[in-house]
């Protein structure tokens, strides 16, 4: 698929729009798990509530400017907001780019369920509606077959964590996976279709292993690590979705 207008163009486009939503779904992510809304009143200090003027409102900048600091109470910001700025503005100037932006809707919830799940181990279904609508609207993954197929693969995707889940709780009697993880994984087939679902399992999985070894060698307890799946799955399968784009433009 190739892009309409020159790259830089259709890139700084994708980049921009992945900054203003990035900005949206940081502030989700911070206030959403402490019960508060995202969407109502002005943006304001999450220390000392004091509200926010426009320019301290300018995605990546306003918080470089500041040192990553509020300037009333110097109180840190905090660092997901410029995290999932700048990523969903990486990965909407890379789909936008590449003449793949019907992947970048899709990649930027996925890189807001990374963290997500890496912070409250929480995988929240008013993210993973969205999900599945933007995995069906989205050019399906290469070899992901007609829709058929990648009906199939959102159904074998939720089937095959949620049997792991259930088999788990049958032999041990605790909880193995969140309820959030066979919902994700099945909206990720609905892009992926069923062949490709295998291999972003596998590569989630490692990124598991690696993460599981980082933390024991910094100290943490093995008897309370608790590792989020869903982060696993999200950072394997935004990885597919940039070789996709990118491989196509070569």
């Amino acid at each position: 698929m190739q892009p309409i207008a020159p790259e830089y163009l259709t890139g700084l486009a994708g980049g921009v729009l992945g900054l203003i939503l990035g900005s949206y779904l940081a502030t989700l992510l911070i206030r959403w798990p402490q019960g508060l809304s995202a969407a109502r009143g002005r943006s304001r200090c999450d220390a000392c509530a004091r509200p926010l003027l426009w320019h301290e409102l300018i995605p990546l900048l306003s918080y470089a400017i500041a040192g990553g600091r509020c300037r009333t109470c110097r109180a840190p910001i905090s660092r997901p907001h410029p995290a999932v700025e700048a990523g969903c503005a990486a990965a909407g100037a890379v789909c936008f780019a590449t003449g793949w932006p019907g992947l970048a809707p899709l990649a930027w919830l996925l890189i807001v369920l990374v963290l997500f799940d890496a912070r409250h181990l929480w995988l929240p279904d008013l993210l993973l509606v969205p999900l599945a609508l933007a995995a069906i609207l989205a050019p399906g993954m290469a070899d992901s077959g007609d829709w058929q197929m990648r009906l199939i693969g959102g159904v074998a995707g939720f089937a095959a964590l949620w049997l792991v889940a259930l088999g788990f709780r049958r032999i041990t009697g605790r909880e193995g996976l969140g309820g959030g993880d066979p919902k994700l994984f099945g909206a990720i087939g609905l892009w992926s279709g069923p062949a490709n679902l295998p291999l972003l399992l596998v590569a989630a999985c490692t990124l598991g292993l690696l993460d599981a070894a980082l933390r024991l060698v910094c100290g943490a307890d093995r008897a309370a690590l608790r590792l989020p799946l869903g982060s696993y799955l999200c950072a394997a399968t935004l990885g597919a979705i940039l070789f996709v784009a990118l491989g196509s433009s070569q």
